[in-house]
């Protein structure tokens, strides 16, 4: 017993005490980096499940909206439809323009985005305002994804059949 009390004091005797200082700072340092580096990790990890969430829901709303176009019964009904099919578009092309979604996505969503063109274009044949320049600034993200994909308007995209007879509905809601 007395042999390894001895060979413990000689050990320690030629280890000095910063070298132990410096051992175990190094050792605590690496821990923490460690740890920081997780959290880190976990955040973002988290913060992109955030944002695929978020876009599922935009893109479940705007799957909803398009379902359910027969439901318009008012010219209020039709620009309501546009303004939030619009507001719904804009919010993903603000997530798409800050790489808070994968550039696939992006791609993906192009047809609801040509179809917006179609509301747009819609609401100046039938509204009879020059929305096109109210809309660049109402949802400048929007267009600023259109230019980024290069979208344009799909002509085989229909818009609802009231919002089309847009006219008679406000003539008949006049009488």
């Amino acid at each position: 017993m007395d042999n390894i009390s001895n060979l413990f004091l000689q050990i320690s005797a030629n280890i000095d005490l910063p070298i132990i200082a410096i051992v175990v700072s190094s050792i605590t340092a690496s821990m923490f980096v460690s740890m920081v580096i997780i959290t880190w990790k976990s955040i973002h990890e988290n913060t992109k499940a955030s944002y695929a969430q978020l876009l599922r829901g935009f893109h479940e709303d705007l799957t909803t909206r398009l379902n359910k176009n027969s439901v318009l019964k008012t010219t209020e009904d039709c620009k309501r439809y546009a303004y939030d099919y619009l507001n719904t578009l804009d919010k993903i092309a603000f997530l798409d323009i800050n790489g808070k979604i994968p550039q696939g996505i992006g791609k993906y969503l192009s047809r609801f985005f040509a179809y917006g063109l179609n509301i747009i274009e819609w609401h100046d044949d039938m509204i009879g305002e020059n929305f096109l320049e109210s809309a660049k600034n109402n949802w400048p993200n929007y267009f600023l994804y259109c230019k980024k994909y290069d979208i344009s308007k799909n002509p085989g995209d229909k818009l609802p059949q009231i919002m089309l007879e847009y006219n008679k509905l406000s003539d008949r809601e006049l009488q």
